[in-house]
């Protein structure tokens, strides 16, 4: 027998505040584009979407070469996180990618501090605190991490997505 998600209902107050999450996604996907040019992901015309989304906060999107839709990355940013990317190979949902970034920023974190470690022993010069600088991805990747453990912020969405007006609801 097929398991059947739950789903849950993603309604905002009103249109003003579904409004504001619209730009915030805009914003995310623009940011999106920006990550894949800078980190040059792909040489050819890039398409994407959202995925999963915590409103004003998180944001995991997919994106794939128009040209080869084989070639595809998970893409992650918001508030509180660094803008990052993974192959889409490694994971077949966006919770399963989130759990895959807390992994990776818990071993860059790992080696920014050993970094740090031997900038404290005189081996560079840098002026950056690397231990400052991996502490603090140490610290998104545990915030992500209790994110994906949360069971109930992952369960499937659907409208509509704005509630009823308060004029609609019974006084009874």
């Amino acid at each position: 027998m097929k398991k059947v998600r739950e789903r849950k209902k993603m309604v905002f107050q009103d249109q003003e505040e579904l409004q504001a999450y619209a730009e915030w996604a805009k914003e995310q996907m623009n940011g999106m584009a920006d990550h894949i040019k800078s980190s040059d992901l792909f040489r050819d015309q890039v398409m994407g979407h959202a995925v999963w989304t915590l409103p004003h906060q998180l944001f995991i999107g997919k994106a794939w070469s128009k040209a080869d839709k084989t070639k595809s990355y998970w893409i992650i940013s918001g508030e509180n996180v660094p803008t990052d990317h993974i192959d889409y190979s490694v994971a077949q949902t966006a919770r399963e990618a989130a759990k895959h970034f807390t992994m990776k920023w818990q071993m860059q974190g790992a080696q920014l501090e050993k970094l740090g470690d031997g900038a404290a022993t005189g081996e560079s010069s840098d002026d950056v605190d690397w231990v400052k600088v991996a502490n603090g991805l140490q610290m998104q990747a545990e915030a992500l991490y209790g994110l994906v453990e949360n069971v109930d912020a992952w369960k499937l969405t659907e409208g509509p997505l704005v509630g009823p007006g308060p004029e609609s609801e019974s006084t009874t």
